[in-house]
């Protein structure tokens, strides 16, 4: 969010000329004459009711001393806050756009700080975040997006939400990648992440954030937010593309899955695509069944699954994991998605995917 001055410490400069002129015990007659205008247009300017422009703004520099600047700061300073208001009075008054469940968690979040009841200034908060000044603003840009949209399956997200959910990976974002994209730095980097499967859960994400980040790439990790139903987006940002997962996608083998296919996403190369993944389903576009064709072979390449077959039991869990060099949730994650087990089998030996701050 942009810094401001609370509006109750903006003062108009016809409030600051009044006030210079109380000082000097000097009329508004005298000033008046003294830069050539009128007693009723100083009168216009001291109640706010006459816009200060650069022409008078010289004028009065020269008969109070105060730079043109300085006054033409405080005009642009006070017309601002009165534009401001304006904007929280009619957000205030219209229907508003955000749900009330995403307001709350974009309370919880520290996003939004205005109280509950400043209802107008919440919706405000919310257009700075998603970078948009109305609610035609942000029709537009919604809009703009859904075009843009390749959706895994057949839901449908709340256009709002999804909105916070990009604005939110985009911020973080920039603050992680150090380079431009090298998708062959990437692509030499997959054995590599996969290998991170077998690490402690938090341990594993941390570091594929720093392998896929020195390649180019954002991984940032995000709370579920409320109506968009997605475990994970990927999209390209201004500094490159930005792979965001969800607590939605935190279990350790929908975690891992998630990731690679969202890799895939981003080595289509498809800028202009924003690519949401939401809950399984038998309706897929093309582009999505690649990229769950492309994670399920680096997990568990097809020469490799064979292997499946031969679980029983826990113990041969444990060996298949070490025979595919990733770590067990992901194979569980795999059995239960090639339907090779109950999706109850070994659902409580999976970990969930928790990074402190994240």
């Amino acid at each position: 969010m942009t810094a401001t001055f609370p509006d109750h410490l903006v003062a108009s400069p016809g409030a600051v000329l009044e006030e210079w002129l109380d000082e000097r015990r000097m009329s508004q007659r005298e000033f008046a004459d003294r830069t050539s205008k009128s007693e009723k247009f100083i009168s216009q300017l001291i109640n706010a009711k006459a816009s200060l422009t650069a022409d008078t703004a010289h004028d009065l520099e020269l008969v109070t001393g105060v730079s043109a600047d300085t006054w033409l700061r405080m005009e642009g300073s006070y017309r601002a806050m009165l534009r401001r208001r304006q904007a929280i009075d009619a957000a205030g008054a219209a229907d508003s756009p955000v749900e009330a469940v995403l307001l709350k968690f974009l309370r919880d979040a520290g996003i939004v700080t205005a109280p509950a009841r400043a209802k107008g200034e919440q919706v405000v908060q919310v257009f700075s975040l998603l970078g948009v000044s109305s609610t035609d603003g942000l029709a537009r840009l919604t809009r703009r997006h859904s075009a843009a949209f390749r959706v895994s399956t057949s839901f449908t997200p709340d256009p709002v939400a999804t909105e916070v959910m990009i604005a939110l990976a985009q911020r973080q974002g920039v603050m992680i990648v150090r380079g431009s994209f090298d998708p062959e730095a990437m692509l030499a980097n997959l054995p590599a992440l996969r290998a991170l499967t077998r690490s402690a859960p938090a341990q594993g994400a941390l570091e594929a954030r720093e392998l896929l980040a020195s390649a180019g790439v954002a991984l940032v990790f995000l709370p579920n937010v409320p109506k968009a139903h997605c475990n994970g987006v990927t999209l390209w940002g201004p500094g490159g593309p930005v792979v965001a997962i969800t607590d939605r996608g935190r279990r350790e083998d929908i975690f891992w899955f998630t990731l690679f296919h969202e890799l895939s996403h981003v080595l289509d190369g498809q800028r202009d695509a924003i690519y949401l993944e939401g809950p399984s389903g038998a309706e897929k576009p093309e582009a999505e069944r690649r990229a769950d064709e492309f994670a399920t072979e680096l997990l568990v390449p097809r020469a490799q699954e064979h292997l499946l077959a031969q679980i029983e039991s826990f113990d041969d869990l444990a060996l298949v994991a070490r025979q595919l060099g990733v770590g067990e949730g992901v194979v569980i994650g795999q059995l239960h998605h090639r339907e090779l087990k109950l999706p109850s089998w070994g659902q409580r030996r999976l970990a969930k995917v928790v990074v402190a701050g994240a």
